[in-house]
């Protein structure tokens, strides 16, 4: 694949619809290979979606089986974050076992979803960055997870209101509602409206910056939520969400602006924050808003952010990305040798959506070099993961420009983003 992603381009847009009823159920003991018979974004995908699906089983019972509730891990033992496990990746695992929808996958999702019920109860109706992957959904010490994300907290809500329409159990809507009012409560104050970045490790201290891709999370659950339960006050929370989108929207670059400052005590939550844009905010809001205004805010990261590292091409995470370790001199238009592979995810299923099929069909394929050629060795609960199943979450280490990093290491939610991307299947709808 050549480093300009859009250089064998056609241009055509051959849209493809993935129904989420158009894959039949399979018993639990159906082996890998059936997931071959599903409607794949292209045949040839069917093993390694299959092997990433046995990569999510495998951590989801790296601790514990059966039938007690349970969180899956987020990153593998050689990531140091001990058994710490994600809310915002066990959503997404949740989501791409719904992406295919059989018996056992369905069972899986709802362990996870009740645990994150566990968690919510515990936690006096709100859920934390993270907890440890077990079935008590035990808070973490030491790793400053306590704290409460709005986009974290939306995107469970979408988990659990997903899970819901497929079957239409009450708790798991009841769920996704009580997370859904948690966010309504995290209304910015500020010039641009919308919803801020949620609470501090202590429960209470808002956050004052707010963010275009945590209000695109809003969004979408307050969406989900006025269709199933018809309330007109989800329909008045998504528009809130929505316009503080609209407002992120830089028409002459034809990018989103990452959100708002006021994450430093000095920096003033009224003005918008142009230091770095993200690859996220811009594949989400295809896939949330469904707008073709904004149909380029893809196209900028298909020409912006654009990155190779040896024979696996994609994005980047940030205009501001950089390699870890690096001083942050100046912005960089690209990392070479860094590619995000889970930016590299959305990046496929914004353009299915879209439809620019033949671009996302070379990004999930480079998805698959990654797939089979990165993270071997590593392991989960102390156990060898599977061989070429898992895909990490980076292809080097690099540094976001967002004080966080992200490296080559097995990640839940970027093999889950891969599966929904390959099967298209669109987390916001």
């Amino acid at each position: 694949m050549p480093t300009n992603l859009t250089a064998s381009f056609s241009g055509r847009r051959v849209p493809i619809r993935r129904s989420r009823a158009a894959a039949p159920l399979l018993a639990p003991s159906a082996p890998a290979n059936a997931y071959a018979a599903r409607q794949l974004v292209d045949p040839a995908l069917a093993e390694p979606v299959a092997r990433a699906y046995h990569y999510l089983d495998v951590v989801h019972d790296a601790y514990q089986r059966g039938g007690e509730p349970r969180l899956l891990q987020s990153y593998n033992d050689e990531s140091e974050l001990s058994t710490t496990a994600f809310v915002y990746d066990n959503a997404l695992a949740m989501l791409a076992w719904l992406a295919s929808p059989t018996i056992a996958n369905v069972r899986r999702v709802r362990l996870v979803g009740d645990a994150l019920l566990r968690a919510l109860a515990q936690d006096d109706g709100r859920l934390r960055q993270a907890y440890a992957a077990d079935g008590r959904a035990a808070a973490l010490d030491g790793f400053g997870f306590g704290g409460s994300s709005t986009g974290d907290t939306a995107w469970a809500g979408i988990a659990l209101a997903q899970l819901y329409i497929d079957t239409r159990i009450g708790k798991y809507l009841d769920g996704a509602v009580a997370l859904g009012r948690w966010i309504g409560r995290q209304e910015s104050p500020y010039h641009y409206g919308g919803y801020h970045g949620g609470v501090r490790s202590d429960g209470e201290t808002p956050q004052r910056w707010a963010s275009t891709e945590h209000n695109l999370d809003a969004y979408a659950l307050f969406e989900l939520l006025a269709k199933l339960t018809k309330g007109r006050e989800w329909e008045r929370r998504a528009e809130r969400a929505a316009a503080f989108v609209r407002a992120m929207w830089n028409r002459r670059g034809r990018h989103f602006w990452t959100g708002t400052l006021g994450g430093l005590p000095d920096e003033d939550p009224n003005v918008v924050n142009t230091a770095n844009v993200p690859e996220d905010a811009q594949s989400w809001a295809v896939l949330a808003l469904r707008d073709p205004r904004f149909d380029g805010a893809v196209d900028w990261v298909t020409r912006s952010l654009r990155t190779t590292d040896a024979d696996i091409s994609g994005v980047s995470y940030s205009s501001f990305c950089r390699p870890a370790g690096l001083a942050p001199a100046s912005a960089l238009p690209h990392v070479d040798g860094a590619v995000w592979l889970e930016g590299t995810a959305h990046t496929a299923l914004a353009l299915l959506e879209r439809g620019d099929s033949e671009l996302a069909r070379r990004l999930l394929f480079a998805l698959t070099r990654a797939q089979e050629t990165l993270g071997a060795g590593q392991t989960i609960g102390g156990r060898p993961l599977p061989a070429a199943s898992g895909l990490v979450a980076a292809t080097n280490a690099f540094d976001t420009g967002f004080e966080y990093g992200h490296f080559p290491r097995q990640h839940v939610g970027t093999t889950a983003w891969f599966l929904m991307a390959a099967q298209h299947f669109n987390p916001f709808e």
